[in-house]
């Protein structure tokens, strides 16, 4: 193939250059070489020497094979049932609402079940923390139900078990335990919120006062309540309500990913942004940080900084906030005199604008420490918002739920007294602490020394592996247990289906130590309705079910004043633990969490929001300190630092900032997983208890390794041409259509007599950029809904990633250190003047008289002309047997309302045509002429948290998508070459504080 000539970067009337990929920016002649291949060289493209002949016979005969191919479907029997449930109706599904905890809190949810099999979960509207929007964890844990890996029984030692066995054993080992008061036995825990398991150990300190209870979590909020207690004198947990925040500060908090409660934060970020309905009522979002996150490319201003350095900024925010005028502590301003030394010219300038900004708006605003911050950091910063009047307003406190330490350190001090011989007995209910304890509790070699040893969870995991015993652990989707949001809001969790390998809750497991029979649903009853205090009747229990809350079950805000000593003495002491050489950070993997998540295929293959990287991880650096270093995407290097090394490949990202690397934790997972056993590099070796979250003095080593990542930046690029939008806030209110005039677009003729494509319906959908956060749900969603396949590394690798939608991340600017991003979701367009119809030679993309370009599986023969011809790059080929499940759990999660496709078919978005079909057998089944607005939600627009996907009927003027078509930011993709699609975009606004505005 010939060299090709660089493409220029895409650029739209108005200046802005965007670009994918480092490769991009600088037109490297490997990525222009690349833009010329559908797919890489060993994916499909003959070898080399392979003549034109000989080429087009081999075509020929995989088209024909590709056509008996594309026409095959197993042969599998359906089987009736003996004895027909009474409730189900075949076809019809069910909706229960329940919870799901994680991150510190608890997301409402709406499960989907077909004949008794949960295969989708939605957000619930009525939940304050999911408002009906659902993170990637969230739509993944129906997967992690039928994970065919999960544990299927109790196990002693290598030796097999039934719950008889285990109840047995927990019930003697009570007697002993109750002989000495409880003396030698810890409880580890997660850092769970469920009333029904703390009232268990409630019971149990009562039963066996000289017992111990710990709990850890790898990720804790240990940081804010402690910071708590320095500002206020008794650690609270913090709430955001960002509604009420006309400045939002995030300092190295990813308040839409990670930190915090994502779904509420983000939907109530972007509901400040509706700039349609009132330009002036805009928010403005800072970001402070050291590697690029969503929330960091939602910012107005973000500024690029070492995460050590973070202190010295925040101690400089007060500082010049006391010289603006806000009640500071005089003791308290002293204390940080001589802190903030060492920050450049930009991060002070910085400092002045966001001191004026928070000033400005008092009341108003809403500055938040991220969990990586030390506690002296978080005190500081709650006193902030008390002298702003924040607190109460956009920055909520509440009594945690429970106020023991949850960090490193509570590890690390079971540690050592198991080595002491003080722990006879240990009972560790979930959590995996012998892969994600800190390296300095040496917990996994602990474990080997407690003369009796009990792990519950859901698999047998490197913890399983070194306790005596193993008891198999219900999914949160097959058990019944209550659950307390971050802001207080129970919820009482009820099982979507009886527990496929009989496992028990931890509830349950308690139960039967103290001696105990009940079940974990005679638990929960009493927690809610016979517990002392307990006020609720049988009506007040089914409503809490049918709702998925307890009603009135919020805790009130707490009353604080500043008790500053405690704080100000801190500080006084305070001096950054992070010296010399290279930093490193410490964040939750986005495939696997802290490791929980490893085994699920969907999050795997999941493209990281910022970095595209997919199966596995990997050593993020600056380009500058890359280009010092000799480094490039894929180098192998040797970390070192914290007593230890781990060699990694170095992935080179744009905006992280220098002599800074970002890790992640969770991936390297050694237990016996199909999925997850190996994938990416195991970090906890250089996560000290005293560096948890961010570590200094480390180095890197170039071995000489280089390994191809799987990541997808640079599937499908652009080619020139400025597919995302944006503008500013002045731009928006000097001429508000500014998107639709960013690009040229000549007076278009067609080539073919274009048919009417109004007939009953014209479904469309829109995509506000403004409020897309690049969060990767809507994708997890509609593989969920639409039984999308994974396809592997190597699949991966060779740009045959499976995904119906993806969310392509472009990166504004001409310096790759500091640029700016945005994301944009692109699923099928479904144009009115389809090229893929045109290109068809069997007819198999068609256009229905609704609008949707729909497939005809069986028709398709696998030529791929019509992905050829598409220049949004929305289709998909299944180039192998990607859909067949691997185990007979793994067919319980499909939809029965959606084809599982075959090999050699082309599968694309189809606007999730079953739910528009279902609406419509709704509407006939009940004599309405007309679908109503809303009635159809997609799986995408269902569980996006910041309600950014509209669909409809475009044809109904009334309409939500059609009014928000009209709005004068919106734009369609490619106008230029006259497709006319069906999906509409909004072009995205940043509030640019004037003060930063060449910053």
């Amino acid at each position: 193939m010939s060299k090709r000539t660089p493409l220029p970067l895409a650029q739209d009337l108005s200046g802005k250059t965007y670009w994918r990929s480092l490769d991009e920016l600088s037109g490297s002649p490997d990525f222009v070489d690349a833009l010329g291949r559908e797919f890489p060289p060993a994916a499909f493209e003959p070898p080399e020497g392979v003549g034109r002949r000989t080429f087009l016979s081999l075509m020929g005969a995989s088209l024909a094979l590709g056509g008996l191919v594309g026409c095959r479907r197993p042969v599998e029997q359906i089987l009736p049932y003996s004895r027909s449930p009474e409730e189900v109706i075949p076809g019809k599904p069910l909706f229960f609402a329940t919870a799901l905890p994680m991150m510190g809190t608890a997301f409402g949810v709406i499960v989907e079940s077909h004949e008794g099999r949960p295969t989708k979960i939605e957000g619930n509207p009525k939940h304050p923390e999911s408002l009906g929007g659902t993170t990637l964890y969230t739509q993944a844990a129906v997967l992690d139900l039928y994970d065919p890996d999960r544990s299927k029984s109790p196990r002693e030692g290598a030796n097999e078990k039934s719950w008889d066995d285990a109840a047995a054993f927990l019930r003697t080992e009570g007697d002993k335990l109750r002989g000495r008061g409880g003396k030698g036995l810890t409880i580890l825990t997660e850092a769970h919120r469920s009333p029904t398991l703390a009232a268990r150990l409630a019971d149990l300190r009562k039963t066996l006062p000289e017992a111990r209870v710990v709990r850890y979590e790898p990720f804790s909020r240990d940081a804010a309540r402690e910071g708590a207690r320095l500002a206020f004198g008794k650690p609270l947990e913090t709430t955001l309500d960002l509604t009420k925040a006309r400045v939002i500060v995030a300092l190295d908090a990813d308040l839409f990913a990670s930190d915090g409660s994502p779904l509420k934060q983000g939907r109530a970020f972007t509901a400040g942004r509706a700039v349609d309905k009132d330009p002036k009522a805009m928010n403005r979002l800072y970001a402070v940080e050291s590697t690029f996150t969503i929330t960091g490319a939602a910012a107005d201003h973000r500024l690029r900084i070492q995460s050590r350095k973070i202190p010295a900024f925040v101690f400089a925010l007060a500082t010049e906030l006391g010289k603006r005028g806000v009640a500071l502590d005089p003791q308290l301003l002293s204390a940080l005199e001589g802190k903030s030394e060492g920050l450049d010219a930009k991060a002070t300038r910085h400092v002045a604008a966001i001191a004026a900004d928070l000033a400005a708006n008092r009341g108003q605003g809403a500055v938040v420490a991220g969990r990586s911050l030390p506690k002296e950091v978080h005190g500081l910063v709650h006193l902030i918002n008390l002298a702003l009047d924040n607190t109460g307003k956009a920055v909520r406190l509440v009594a945690p739920f429970d106020d023991s330490r949850e960090g490193p350190e509570a590890l690390v001090e079971l540690a050592r007294s198991i080595e002491k011989g003080e722990v006879e007995t240990l009972i560790v209910l979930g959590g995996n602490p012998a892969f994600d304890a800190p390296a300095d509790a040496r917990f996994a070699d602990a474990l080997a020394k407690v003369p009796a040893s009990v792990h519950v969870s859901t698999h047998v995991d490197e913890t399983s592996e070194r306790t005596k015993w193993h008891l198999n652990r219900a999914h949160p989707l097959e058990s019944w247990s209550d659950v307390r949001a971050e802001d207080g809001t129970a919820s009482i969790a009820q099982p979507l289906i009886a527990p496929l390998f009989g496992g028990r809750t931890d509830a349950e497991v308690i139960e039967l130590l103290l001696g105990g029979s009940r079940t974990a649903y005679d638990l929960v009853r009493a927690t809610w309705l016979t517990a002392e205090g307990a006020k609720r009747t049988e009506d007040d229990f089914r409503r809490a079910l049918h709702d998925g809350l307890v009603a009135g079950s919020q805790f009130a805000d707490e009353q604080v004043a500043a008790a500053a000593q405690g704080a100000i003495e801190a500080l006084r002491a305070f001096a950054p633990a992070v010296g010399e050489g290279l930093e490193v950070t410490f964040r939750p993997d986005v495939h696997a969490w802290d490791g929980r998540f490893a085994n699920n295929g969907w999050l795997q293959e999941l493209p990281d929001p910022m970095t595209k990287l997919t199966w596995g991880s990997a050593a993020n650096l600056s380009p500058s300190t890359a280009a010092r270093l000799g480094l490039k995407d894929g180098d192998v290097v040797t970390l070192t630092g914290s007593g230890a090394s781990v060699r990694i490949p170095v992935l080179v990202a744009p905006g992280q900032a220098d002599d800074s690397v970002g890790i992640t934790v969770g991936q390297g997972r050694r237990a016996k997983l199909r999925v997850g056993h190996g994938v990416g590099v195991d970090t906890t070796p250089l996560r000290k208890s005293d560096a948890f979250e961010l570590a200094g003095g480390f180095s890197l080593e170039k071995t000489g390794e280089v390994v191809e990542l799987a990541r997808t930046q640079e599937h499908f690029v652009m080619e020139g041409r400025p597919l995302a939008r944006e503008g500013t806030l002045a731009e928006f209110q000097k001429d508000a259509a500014f998107a639709q005039k960013q690009v040229h677009v000549p007076p278009l003729l067609s080539l073919f007599k274009e048919p009417n494509r109004r007939q009953g319906h014209a479904w469309g959908m829109t995509i506000d950029l403004n409020a897309c956060l690049g969060c990767n749900a809507c994708v997890v969603a509609c593989q969920a809904e639409n039984n999308i396949p994974v396809v592997g590394a190597d699949g991966v690798r060779q740009t045959r990633e499976m995904h119906w939608l993806r969310i392509d991340r472009y990166f504004q600017g001409t310096d790759p250190n500091e640029p700016e991003s945005i994301s944009q979701p692109l699923p099928c367009q479904h144009c009115e003047n389809a090229p893929c119809e045109q290109v068809c030679p069997v007819a198999a993309t068609t256009h229905s008289p609704e609008g949707l370009n729909d497939m005809a599986y069986n028709r398709c023969v696998g030529t791929k002309y019509c992905a050829n011809n598409c220049p949004y790059k929305v289709r998909r080929f299944n180039f192998l047997e990607y859909g067949q499940p691997d185990s007979e759990e793994r067919k319980m999660q499909f939809n029965p309302n959606v084809t599982v496709r075959s090999r050699g078919v082309m599968e694309k978005c189809t606007f999730c045509v079953q739910r528009i079909n279902h609406a419509k057998i709704d509407a006939k089944r009940e004599g309405r002429e007309h679908i109503k607005d809303g009635e159809i939600v997609t799986a995408c627009q269902g569980a996006c948290p910041t309600q950014a996907i509209v669909f409809g009927d475009l044809d109904d003027p009334k309409s939500q998508v059609a009014a928000a078509a009209a709005s004068p930011r919106g734009y369609r993709l490619l106008d230029e070459i006259n497709t006319k699609p069906r999906v509409t975009y909004l072009a995205k606004i940043r509030n640019k504080n004037p003060e930063l505005a060449d910053a």
